[in-house]
C-alpha cells in the first residue's frame, strides 16, 4: 500500500529521499553511520549512561526542534508553490482571453510563445509556433519593412506600432494594426495585434 508520505509524485518525499542521498555519500567519506537505528541507539546508549544523559537529551530536544522547523518550512515551501501555480495559471488564463493576439518573440524575430488568439490568427497550435519566425506570415516585399520595425522595437523602450497583413495559407491576408515593444523579461520582443477597421 503506497501511503502520501512515499508517493512518488510527493515532493516530501522526494525531497527526503535526496537528504538521505546526500548524508550517505557524505557519511561515506566521513565514517558516519549510515542506518538510522544505529544513530538511534548511539543515542539511547548516551541517555542510558547518568554522565552523558543530560547532553544525550538536549542534543535529542534540538534535532526535534530541528525537525519541527524542518516540517514548518516543507510547509511553508509548498503552500508557496501551490499559490505560485495557480498565480501562474491565473495569468495564462488572462493572456489567452485577451482580446488581442499576442508573441513573444526572440531578439531574432522567431517565435517563443502566444496566446490562443494568435494561435488561432496564425492557424498554428502553441508548439508549432515555437521557433517559427514572424516572417514566415508576412508578404515577401513587407518583410524587410517588419524587421526594421522589430529591430526600433528592440532599440527603443516604448511600443511602436504597425499596419501589416498577416499572410495564412489557405486564407485571405488579414490586415491588423501591430504594437511592439521591447521583452523586460528576457532579450527580445513582445508583440500583440488586433484587427484593422475596415475601410
Amino acid at each position: 500500500m503506497t501511503t502520501a508520505n512515499s508517493s512518488p509524485n510527493n515532493p516530501q518525499s522526494s525531497l527526503r529521499e535526496r537528504a538521505k542521498s546526500l548524508l550517505q555519500a557524505q557519511g561515506a567519506g566521513l565514517g558516519v553511520a549510515k542506518d538510522a537505528s544505529v544513530a538511534l541507539r548511539v543515542l539511547f546508549d548516551l541517555a542510558a549512561s547518568p554522565s552523558t544523559a543530560h547532553d544525550a537529551l538536549a542534543l535529542l530536544h534540538e534535532l526535534q526542534v530541528h525537525q519541527v522547523e524542518l516540517d514548518l518550512q516543507n510547509e511553508e515551501l509548498l503552500l508557496s508553490r501551490a499559490e505560485l501555480e495557480v498565480a501562474c495559471d491565473r495569468q495564462m488564463q488572462l493572456r489567452d482571453a485577451s482580446p488581442g493576439a499576442q508573441l513573444v518573440l526572440d531578439d531574432k524575430g522567431y517565435v517563443l510563445e502566444g496566446n490562443a488568439l494568435a494561435q488561432q490568427h496564425l492557424d498554428a497550435s502553441g508548439t508549432s509556433l515555437q521557433g517559427k519566425a514572424l516572417i514566415g506570415w508576412l508578404a515577401a516585399d513587407d518583410a524587410p519593412r517588419v524587421q526594421a520595425w522589430l529591430d526600433q522595437a528592440l532599440a527603443r523602450k516604448e511600443a511602436t506600432s504597425l499596419a501589416l497583413v498577416l499572410r495564412v495559407p489557405a486564407r485571405e491576408g488579414r490586415a491588423v494594426i501591430a504594437a511592439a515593444r521591447t521583452n523586460p523579461l528576457a532579450p527580445g520582443v513582445l508583440l500583440a495585434w488586433v484587427d484593422a477597421p475596415p475601410v
